[in-house]
């Protein structure tokens, strides 16, 4: 059993007046020129701040998407060569004609889908974009083969081979087949990591990310994929939940009636904006963020000081941990059998009587099931999976307070 996040749906219990909570004025640099990327936690303030400037690919390390980014920061550029790894040996120059439209770029909103990962094909369950994942092997095999432009504007041609065994295998080579390079990158070295990096230019690996358990947010400049423009602004780390509060009035603004989101780029850059001589923060607006630890703040940015220090400004308002109102009343004690090849059987542990939902969803986000259930003390419910396809689904378990989903592999 694979729990993937737990995590509230909406938080009306806990509308703490501004007035009773402790505010802090901080101050988190990314340095002039925005060169370096800091990780924070909103109880402990920052907890690294690293180049940014330094590496070329991020792969995933947990979770199961395996998500594979590129710097777009220090202006790597990833383009789609239109071809199977087939051809790796046959590929030249003259290949690049046109690639600029098949430029690719990493997803903000959603930190695990990398510019490798946009172009899957969202009705085959196992296609990751990179490749396609083996049911029968657990192998993840490269079916695609890129162009990537460097930051010192030299070109290669780059071919993520597999997933195997918890080890990233991919070469690249200059584009006329010269000075080929293979490499791994071995998920172990990063245990506790969202992302293990790699340098193309220096042919070197890098473990620059605090544990993903002690961060909250980034800050650092990124290529926004909705505008196609570089930007500097705020990223929040996988299971923060936040939400955007405006119009209000900044200093009593409770989250009241207001969905919290895990997408990660709510915060984003738009809280300023630049009048042609200085940056002016955005009128009557107010970020409520839940971080890992389930505790509760207000952001409200102050101030930017630009590419001349690379300031980020604001206060911060202490909420408080989730009240006893927002305790877990809910959880799954099993999901058997996993993976299965018939029905398989959900036992939940409940603390008080309630209605559930229980929804399966495959990896494109399709509803494939869904049933209503009145759950009370240790119950089991059974789902019919035998006439599911054989993939990976993920099964949601949903009351009006809270949700657990959980990874199910039918074979």
């Amino acid at each position: 059993m694979i729990h993937i996040s737990t995590f509230k749906k909406t938080l009306l219990a806990l509308f703490i007046p501004v007035a009773a909570t402790a505010q802090m004025q901080q101050i988190v640099t990314v340095n002039p020129g925005y060169t370096d990327q800091t990780f924070y936690s909103m109880s402990n303030g920052s907890v690294s701040t690293v180049s940014n400037t330094n590496w070329d690919l991020a792969f995933q390390i947990s979770g199961f998407e395996a998500g594979i980014l590129i710097n777009s920061k220090n202006n790597v550029k990833l383009y789609s060569a239109g071809k199977d790894p087939s051809e790796w040996s046959t590929m030249t120059p003259a290949d690049t004609t046109g690639m600029t439209a098949n430029e690719l770029l990493n997803n903000e909103a959603h930190m695990f889908n990398g510019a490798f990962n946009t172009t899957a094909d969202t009705s085959n369950q196992f296609d990751l974009g990179w490749g396609v994942y083996d049911l029968g092997t657990h192998i993840i095999m490269g079916d695609s083969v890129y162009f990537i432009k460097l930051s010192n504007n030299t070109y290669k041609k780059l071919w993520i081979e597999s997933l195997s065994n918890s080890i990233y295998n991919f070469r690249f080579a200059d584009l006329d087949g010269s000075n080929e390079v293979q490499r791994q990158l071995m998920k172990l070295n990063y245990t506790g990591k969202n992302f293990g990096y790699y340098s193309i230019q220096n042919d070197q690996f890098l473990d620059r990310e605090p544990l993903k358990q002690t961060w909250d947010l980034s800050f650092a400049q990124y290529v926004d994929h909705f505008i196609t423009y570089k930007v500097t602004g705020v990223l929040t780390n996988d299971s923060v939940q936040t939400v955007k509060a405006y119009p209000v009035d900044v200093t009593s603004a409770t989250d009241g009636g207001l969905t919290y989101s895990f997408d990660n780029n709510i915060i984003g850059y738009d809280w300023k904006s630049f009048n042609g001589a200085s940056y002016v923060m955005a009128d009557s607006t107010v970020y409520f963020v839940v971080d890992r630890q389930l505790h509760k703040w207000k952001i409200v940015f102050t101030g930017f000081g630009g590419s001349a220090d690379g300031n980020f400004y604001f206060d911060q308002y202490d909420l408080g941990p989730l009240s006893v109102n927002d305790v877990k009343t809910i959880d799954v004690v099993s999901l058997y059998p996993n993976p299965t090849v018939e029905n398989t059987s959900l036992v939940i542990s409940t603390t008080k009587k309630q209605q559930a939902d229980i929804i399966v969803s495959d990896i494109t986000g399709k509803t494939v099931y869904t049933q209503t259930y009145q759950v009370s003390g240790l119950q089991r419910v059974d789902i019919p999976t035998s006439n599911f396809a054989a993939g990976i689904y993920v099964v949601s378990v949903r009351t009006a307070d809270e949700q657990t989903r959980l990874k199910l592999v039918k074979k």
